[in-house]
């Protein structure tokens, strides 16, 4: 094999039935110039043996760290220019890298390009281009970043610029990911993505949707058992607290934090109290880290020489022609 340009990065936990599927779509792949390397947060079953059949790299940590540390790990071992971040409940049309490849080789400026997402069975397409708005849509066409700003899938016929990719089927540029730190490794599940590609943002450097990027996803596989259930929960309310006292104007990190607040109050008086001993576990870590996330806040966009309401108004305007961006 030449030497990779590209390197595919799969974090895996007890996926080895997603990968007997995943594995073989990717080294079919018309783009020959390819590494794959899966990341094993400690699986109990048999992923070591199905990644060895197939001959890929395999790299395995000393226990769960997550989504986004197993993907930087990945990334740190990584040979290629380009780094190719999925699921490893997927599987992808034979020309997905060389597709998500080329915006890339073809304008410096960008730092990612995200694919179109199908469902397992091709019937519908359940990732497009990630639209960012903060007018409230129908409930079942828009989902909640945090309190009072959304996303929304929009069919896009050519390459799109884009608030975010999805780390589901994410390339991006290996010297600006590393230039901006990787992912956030204080996000175990959810929103490793939308912070990264925000704080990309910030310089300009810009997420692109392709279309003809073309995969199918089993949405939500490897999260169906009761951990599962609950590594998600505890991830998605770190992410939209760490993203809004991160990133969002204080109107939003305000919003962000009663909210959660507020669903802790609701688990205690609803007798929920898994849920709300998961919520104050997460809450309690939050609050410890305030301090750092408001530090990293000052210094980032000082760096950038924008606030983050001129960087919310910029991706609105960007990506929505219908928000309101005088928020």
């Amino acid at each position: 094999m030449d030497e990779p340009r590209v390197s595919v990065i799969i974090a895996n936990w007890n996926g080895a039935e997603h990968l007997r599927i995943c594995l073989p779509s990717l080294l079919s792949q018309s783009f020959g110039a390819l590494e794959i390397i899966v990341v094993d947060n400690r699986s109990s079953d048999d992923s070591s043996e199905v990644a060895k059949s197939f001959g890929v790299r395999w790299l395995s940590l000393e226990r769960n760290l997550g989504l986004a540390p197993a993907l930087n790990r990945g990334a740190a071992i990584a040979l290629g220019d380009f780094l190719l971040f999925v699921n490893n409940d997927m599987r992808f049309d034979p020309h997905f890298v060389a597709r998500l490849l080329e915006p890339l080789e073809k304008d410096e400026r960008v730092f990612a390009s995200d694919g179109m997402q199908f469902n397992w069975d091709g019937t519908f397409r359940g990732h497009m281009a990630a639209r960012l708005t903060n007018l409230k849509r129908r409930p079942d066409s828009s989902t909640e970043l945090v309190p009072g700003l959304y996303f929304y899938q929009h069919d896009e016929a050519t390459n799109a610029p884009v608030f975010m990719a999805s780390a589901a089927c994410m390339m991006v540029r290996r010297t600006f990911f590393e230039k901006l730190g990787g992912f956030d490794d204080r996000l175990p599940l959810g929103y490793e993505d939308v912070e990264i590609c925000w704080r990309a943002w910030t310089h300009r450097w810009e997420t692109v949707f392709v279309p003809d990027a073309v995969c199918w996803h089993r949405v939500g596989a490897s999260g169906k058992s009761t951990e599962g259930a609950r590594l998600n929960f505890r991830g998605v309310l770190r992410g939209r607290l760490l993203f809004a006292t991160k990133l969002l104007p204080p109107a939003y990190v305000f919003r962000t934090w009663m909210v959660s607040m507020a669903a802790l109050a609701k688990d205690l008086l609803g007798l929920r109290w898994r849920f709300a001993i998961d919520r104050v576990a997460v809450l309690l870590h939050m609050v410890s880290l305030s301090t750092t996330l408001l530090q990293e806040r000052r210094e980032l966009f000082s760096s950038a020489k924008i606030s983050p309401r001129e960087q919310l108004r910029f991706l609105l305007r960007l990506t929505n022609d219908n928000a309101a961006v005088n928020s």
